[in-house]
């Protein structure tokens, strides 16, 4: 029997906005974020960290996830 994976709304959606993801970026704790989205939350915080697990990101432009952004398109 294969195996499928179902993709629900949330798993399409940034932890920040709760909307579907918009230029998602990734960071290196796995998170994905939109872009402006990320932006945002790094402009009121003093260091850059990943806002679910507030993980240290060593990148300040963090590369996009081209596989939710191929998804969400």
């Amino acid at each position: 029997m294969p195996n499928y994976t179902i993709l629900f709304d949330e798993d399409l959606c940034c932890p920040v906005c709760h909307e579907v993801f918009r230029d998602p970026v990734v960071l290196s704790c796995s998170h994905s974020f939109c872009k402006d989205c990320l932006q945002s939350w790094w402009r009121e915080k003093p260091d850059p960290q990943c806002p679910v697990c507030k993980r240290r990101s060593s990148k300040e432009e963090p590369p996009c996830n081209l596989v939710l952004k191929n998804l969400c398109d």
